[in-house]
């Protein structure tokens, strides 16, 4: 998978979580796949369990202030034809443009007949419960 292929991929993946679209974002990943982060142990997915996890998160960014993201991707890992690895940076904003959040993911993303997916994820320097707080004051 090319380097622009990925980086087209983040850029509809960006989108749905601008808009704040679980089910959208949902659509990015492939069912069955696996979300990790250094917190918890990795958790294999089916699509609804996965769509309901989007949702939720979706839930909580826009709790928090989320406006938009910015990523960078960092490294990009041809894995065949039809399978990448991409690490991305990412920095989640407020609308007055202070950060929400900055951390990093590791991504396997897999070919389908609808295009890339997101077969595999670990997440790392995330904190969902700093945002919550943060939000809850």
């Amino acid at each position: 998978m090319s380097r622009s292929e990925v980086l087209a991929f983040f850029e509809r993946y960006r989108a749905a979580f601008d808009a704040l679209d679980g089910d959208a974002v949902a659509d990015l990943w492939h069912s069955p796949s696996a979300i990790s982060d250094a917190r918890t142990d990795t958790v294999w997915l089916d699509d609804a369990p996965m769509r309901a996890n989007h949702r939720a998160l979706c839930a909580a960014y826009r709790k928090g202030g989320y406006h938009r993201a910015e990523f960078a991707l960092l490294q990009h890992e041809p894995l065949g034809p039809d399978h990448a690895f991409a690490h991305l940076r990412w920095t989640l904003r407020r609308a007055d443009g202070s950060v929400l959040q900055r951390f990093g993911t590791g991504y396997q993303l897999r070919r389908t007949a609808a295009g890339p997916k997101v077969l595999l994820c670990a997440a790392y320097e995330e904190d969902l419960e700093e945002m919550k707080r943060h939000a809850a004051q």
